[in-house]
């Protein structure tokens, strides 16, 4: 990039994460609009071959729009690992429900990657495109926004002037801030310890999660014989945990996982995060929008953090692509009106199961165990929930696609 006092760009996306670097693929790949990525931390550089602690699933959704943007040529095929079967259950029942991509003539419902080897990938695609810059280790620090464009000024004492300004920064949101767009918030108090190991077998193409008490317990498959153990539980209990040596670690992990996980030959890697939910008021305001992590943060149980933000990139490309101005108000109320109430829904019945199977009357999660046995019979339910988890639309009993209808 040439240093210029100031960055002039028709879009300028605030935030080099996944859901950041896809919306610029994305708009690149979809338009001609000139594009601008500001992220705080240094540039991406692809890992080795030591599997990182944060790992995430892609739908199929998920994979055409990167598969589309040319991102997956960056990505090595042995680095993704199929899932066609997902499981939940408790103890007594571990697949209480069960889906099969079979079920809705997929082949799979996507991939597991890790998230530093999809961040890099994207950086890598973007790195050659005439119409997108990228800029590492900025922040921005203040906004103005006015009916035809966007000012703003950097740390470094640069400034930017743009016509629609997108928030891709996360939970902590600047953009989000600086717009003024107030949030719901909660705390679960509780906290997922991700605890990677390699198994003395290959753990197939299943994922699976049994709820307790405490919280679920759950099994990612990835590549190698390797697999990402995610376990939540109240922050006091992770800490203890985290303080165990490898083979305390290992027995405390067979007694509370089930049988079907195996033998654990070696414990690769642990780390902890916390559990919250946060959910913008609203997406879009005077040329800003918001997406991924800086619009909505769900109970990562569902496995649809990435997901759900990269449907925000979909459908606010879509928003914006046959618009010669991307802050026009009509495409960011398009956007608002489409994604909005479609998160809040997938936030709202995701928080309601957290409660349902943490109930700590005990007769009570009995009845939620029988509420997922009755929900794997009912295949109505059951194809629901896998639109809902591969981004597939519905389709009815014509074949033909349901849509939602937006005020």
């Amino acid at each position: 990039m040439t240093e210029t006092s100031t960055i002039t760009s028709d879009i300028v996306i605030v935030g080099g994460g996944i859901a950041g670097l896809a919306m610029a693929a994305r708009l690149a790949h979809r338009t001609a609009f000139t594009i601008t990525v500001l992220d705080s931390d240094r540039a991406p550089e692809m890992p080795d071959e030591t599997l990182q602690l944060r790992t995430t699933s892609l739908n199929s959704a998920a994979m055409r729009l990167l598969e589309e943007a040319g991102v997956m040529a960056h990505l090595p095929s042995r680095f993704l690992t199929d899932f066609d079967r997902l499981e939940a259950g408790s103890r007594n029942a571990p697949d209480a429900l069960s889906f099969s991509a079979r079920d809705i003539d997929l082949a799979r419902f996507g991939v597991f990657v890790e998230n530093n080897r999809l961040r890099t990938a994207l950086w890598q695609t973007l790195m050659p495109m005439a119409q997108v810059t990228l800029i590492s280790e900025s922040r921005l620090s203040s906004l103005q926004r006015h009916d035809d464009h966007v000012d703003g000024l950097l740390d470094d004492g640069r400034a930017l002037n743009a016509r629609l300004i997108i928030g891709a920064d996360g939970a902590r949101s600047q953009v989000r801030h600086l717009a003024g767009i107030s949030s719901q918030q909660r705390d679960y108090a509780q906290e997922a310890m991700i605890i990677n190991v390699r198994l003395t077998e290959a753990p197939g193409n299943t994922t699976w999660q049994i709820f307790t008490p405490s919280g679920p317990v759950a099994l990612l498959p990835l590549h190698d014989r390797q697999a990402s153990l995610i376990w939540y539980d109240r922050p006091g209990q992770v800490q203890k945990r985290m303080d165990m040596d490898d083979d305390a670690l290992r027995t405390a992990i067979l007694e509370a996982f089930p049988t079907r996980l195996g033998q654990i030959e070696a414990i690769l890697e642990r780390g902890r995060f916390p559990i919250r939910r946060l959910h913008a008021q609203r997406y879009a305001g005077k040329r800003v929008a918001l997406i991924g992590d800086a619009a909505h943060v769900i109970h990562p149980m569902a496995g649809q953090g990435i997901n759900l933000g990269l449907a925000d990139v979909m459908a606010l490309a879509e928003a914006l692509e046959h618009e010669s101005d991307p802050g026009a108000a009509q495409a960011l109320s398009r956007y608002q009106r489409r994604q909005w109430p479609r998160n809040a829904a997938m936030l709202t019945g995701v928080e309601q199961l957290h409660h349902l199977f943490t109930l700590p009357f005990a007769p009570l999660r009995t009845l939620a165990e029988r509420g997922l046995k009755g929900a794997d019979r009912m295949a109505p339910v059951k194809r629901f929930m896998m639109s809902l988890a591969t981004g597939q639309p519905l389709t009815n009993a014509r074949g033909t696609e349901d849509h939602d209808t937006q005020p």
